[in-house]
């Protein structure tokens, strides 16, 4: 009765944790929109447009922006994201890289300036949220901002971080790298991001493929074969029908899913050199030589699943095993000294 208990107790508690391990991350809400002279107060007539993609982690720690420009009257001379409502100017709570385009970078809350009725960290993160935020590119000719992007709610986000383990069969490589994408509301548009070093040449090529984690699968969607780092949206006229992704519905249900991943090539390493499994916990390819697994830490501090439950559930069911084989052999034993003490009791 003790043994059925505790194989019963292994099923349930197996029913529980393995789907937590292998489920897809839940995708991180995605912030942004396109960048023009229309949306500065007053209007400005210029030829210069671009497109602001902000990322807040789960924990509400850090911010992650890409903001693409071209056009401009003339040199970039400062870009900010300032608090303020659609047609409304407002004060600057966060500076930007001030880069040629794209400009990338990471924001805390070291980098933040309290502006208005935004005076903490805290709430200018709950500002960008509401879309109350807006991003503003300047320029000597318009020093107030010739272009401007109100912050609001843009898509999806799903990360992924690269590593050779990831390659199947594995690549022994120092390179790394990390990424994301965004699904737009509505699905037609994926906006990746893609970062690298290391790699043991130049890079040849780049893509989305179809495949779950430890399966090699088609090339989904490209990547601009460019330096690091790689950033671009992708609609339809890029998808290449893979396996069972026949349209770019499929594309977005496969990255929800957990079902694609980031690979980028080059020539020592054609079949790829680092590999990040999108949307999903990594979990990395079998080894001829199992070793400890590697440790990513390029990605962007989501709260990406741990292996912990499955750890948890191969040390319960080790347990099990123990405790079902003691029970036994206790049970043997008592049989045998049963027999024993019944043959001395009829000698």
């Amino acid at each position: 009765m003790r043994s059925r208990l505790l194989t019963l107790f292994v099923i349930g508690l197996l029913a529980v944790t393995a789907p937590a391990a292998l489920a897809a991350d839940p995708p991180t809400p995605a912030f942004g929109g396109p960048v023009n002279g229309a949306q500065e107060v007053p209007a400005v007539v210029t030829a210069a447009t671009g497109e602001a993609t902000v990322v807040i982690s789960a924990d509400d720690s850090t911010i992650w922006y890409v903001v693409e420009y071209s056009g401009l009257s003339g040199a970039l001379a400062a870009a900010h994201i300032h608090t303020g409502a659609a047609g409304v100017n407002g004060g600057v709570i966060f500076p930007l890289s001030g880069s040629a385009s794209p400009m990338v970078g990471t924001l805390t809350s070291a980098n933040f300036s309290a502006s208005g009725s935004v005076t903490t960290f805290a709430e200018a993160i709950a500002a960008i949220k509401a879309g109350t935020t807006y991003v503003n590119l300047h320029t000597a000719a318009n020093p107030g901002g010739e272009i401007r992007g109100q912050v609001v709610t843009k898509g999806s986000t799903h990360f992924a971080t690269l590593s050779g383990a990831q390659e199947v069969p594995s690549v022994t490589t120092s390179a790394t790298g990390s990424g994301w994408v965004v699904v737009s509301t509505g699905g037609a548009t994926v906006t990746y991001y893609l970062s690298y070093s290391g790699l043991s040449g130049a890079l040849a090529a780049a893509h989305i493929h179809l495949g779950d984690a430890g399966v090699n699968g088609g090339v989904m969607l490209p990547l601009a074969a460019g330096l690091s780092p790689m950033t671009d949206a992708l609609t339809a006229l890029d998808l290449t029908p893979t396996g069972s992704v026949t349209d770019m519905a499929g594309a977005v249900a496969a990255i929800a899913a957990g079902g694609t991943y980031f690979n980028v090539h080059t020539a020592a390493n054609p079949g790829g050199e680092i590999r990040g499994q999108l949307a999903q916990a990594v979990v990395p390819a079998p080894t001829a030589n199992p070793t400890v697994p590697p440790t990513s830490t390029l990605a962007p501090p989501v709260g990406t699943p741990s292996g912990a439950p499955i750890v948890l559930v191969l040390l319960v069911l080790g347990s099990a095993v123990a405790v079902l084989s003691t029970s036994r052999r206790r049970t043997e034993a008592g049989g045998m000294r049963a027999g024993r003490g019944s043959r001395s009791h009829t000698d």
